[in-house]
């Protein structure tokens, strides 16, 4: 058993030393193959082009809130007040709805739902580009402490939170996805 061992080891050493060999046409004796190095390729440029860089925009993307649907008017002038402060620390500027120069608007469906003694409010935000097609789609949920009364139960902090929330989301599909 041992020498089929040693029989085989040997084996697969003489397919492997046969693998770095070739036969000299010329000669018709094998011998060992050496690599030929690959050439160095060096950069070349010219001095009339220089390298192209993108550019990248300071000016922040202009955003159009539409009108949120679901939501009191109460609410969403919180919402609306607060995410106007937000933006610009987002790199964001918040415009009138319907604004014509508006890079962005932003689409917002609200509902609420009573569960186990709270109120949860549930939004979704469209992001729509200047040509109106949804770009973007992100959601959240925010629960209300009260009596199972819905709206009645949300206060500005509640929308405050929504709002922070809501402007973090967006800055950072900004910053990842607006050219």
């Amino acid at each position: 058993m041992n020498r089929c061992l040693t029989a085989f080891v040997l084996a697969i050493a003489a397919l492997a030393g046969a693998a770095c060999t070739s036969v000299d046409p010329t000669m018709g004796i094998a011998t060992k193959a050496t690599p030929e190095p690959l050439p160095v390729v060096e950069p070349t440029q010219t001095a009339s082009t220089p390298p192209q860089v993108a550019a990248l925009t300071t000016e922040p993307a202009r955003v159009s809130l539409a009108p949120v649907i679901g939501a009191p008017t109460e609410a969403v002038e919180q919402l609306s007040a607060e995410l106007a402060a937000r933006a610009p620390s987002k790199r964001f500027a918040l415009q009138t709805p319907g604004d014509p120069t508006a890079t962005y608007t932003l689409k917002g469906f609200f509902s609420t739902s009573p569960e186990e003694g709270e109120t949860i409010i549930f939004y979704v935000w469209d992001v729509m580009d200047a040509t109106g097609n949804r770009v973007h789609r992100f959601s959240g949920q925010e629960r209300v402490k009260g009596k199972n009364q819905g709206w009645i139960d949300v206060t500005e902090a509640n929308m405050r939170s929504i709002a922070d929330r809501t402007a973090d989301e967006f800055a950072a599909w900004l910053a990842t996805h607006a050219g």
